[in-house]
């Protein structure tokens, strides 16, 4: 079976529809991948699904702006962690810890597939499991944040999961072409 991403974006803070239209279309179900880029070439890549794209990218930025998320430097080093004793002391340097948020969700940039343009929801979890594996296996490339998923298991050994950027910018798609590859996606690559 073949199972086509159709990605899109980006999307993220001054990137959003500003039409009911365009952020309707950003309510489907689909994978996602944020990517943050810091000096120094450093990327740092999370991989995730949703029933509703557009709502899981809300929480990702209010996570961020509401100190329930670590802040990352602008080289990317980790220099704030969400836990509660942590966020209580932030405010006591409230402008610092501020400013670390907005430039952490300015940073962010969303990239999408969709379900209804290329795969259906059933395989939803296995997508983003295989994608949380080429990221694992991208190395150098970027820091993955969440590529520790349990393995996939019972899906058919013949699905084959395709990218497709051709909606993408030229530096999109050298970005996120990078990080998820061009070659196929497949289950006995990830789980045999």
């Amino acid at each position: 079976m073949k199972l086509e991403l159709h990605w899109q974006g980006p999307y993220g803070a001054g990137l959003f529809p500003d039409t009911a239209e365009g952020m309707e279309n950003l309510l489907r179900a689909g994978v996602y991948l944020r990517i943050k880029c810091y000096s120094g070439g450093r990327t740092v890549a999370y991989v995730g699904q949703s029933k509703q794209v557009l709502a899981r990218i809300d929480q990702h930025i209010g996570g961020v702006l509401g100190l329930t998320h670590g802040l990352r430097d602008e080289s990317g080093q980790m220099v704030f962690s969400p836990a509660f004793d942590a966020r209580l002391r932030a405010l006591n340097d409230i402008d610092k810890v501020a400013q670390l948020a907005l430039a952490e969700a300015r940073r962010m940039r969303f990239y999408c597939a969709f379900c209804d343009d290329g795969f259906d929801s059933d395989f939803l979890g296995l997508v983003e499991y295989l994608l949380m594996q080429r990221l694992g296996v991208a190395g150098g490339a970027c820091d993955a944040e969440n590529i520790n998923r349990p393995p996939v298991a019972d899906f058919d050994a013949e699905v084959v999961v395709e990218s497709e950027f051709g909606a993408l910018s030229a530096a999109c798609r050298k970005l996120v072409g990078g990080l998820v590859g061009e070659a196929p996606l497949m289950v006995e690559d990830a789980v045999g």
